[in-house]
């Protein structure tokens, strides 16, 4: 549900050296615009409340954004 309304998945990670027991998912945006378009549309989903409900309490411990631009010379550009 995520992938069809956030649009493209880059990928998910875990971290093998420095904080452990962290998941790092990424995602590719056209613009900050577009971002905000989608995930203003994820708050809109019943499935997106649903899976919310059904995680255990205390499972995130934490939760931190960041915004990347990739430079003139990412693969990702």
């Amino acid at each position: 549900m995520q992938k069809r309304v956030l649009g493209r998945l880059v990928g998910f990670f875990t971290t093998e050296l420095g904080p452990l027991n962290q998941v790092i998912h990424l995602w590719a945006y056209e613009s900050l615009a577009d971002r905000e378009q989608r995930r203003a549309a994820l708050v809109k989903e019943p499935e997106w409340h649903a899976y919310l409900k059904n995680n255990p309490p205390g499972l995130l411990a934490s939760q931190e954004t960041k915004i990347l631009n990739p430079t003139s010379f990412s693969p990702l550009k």
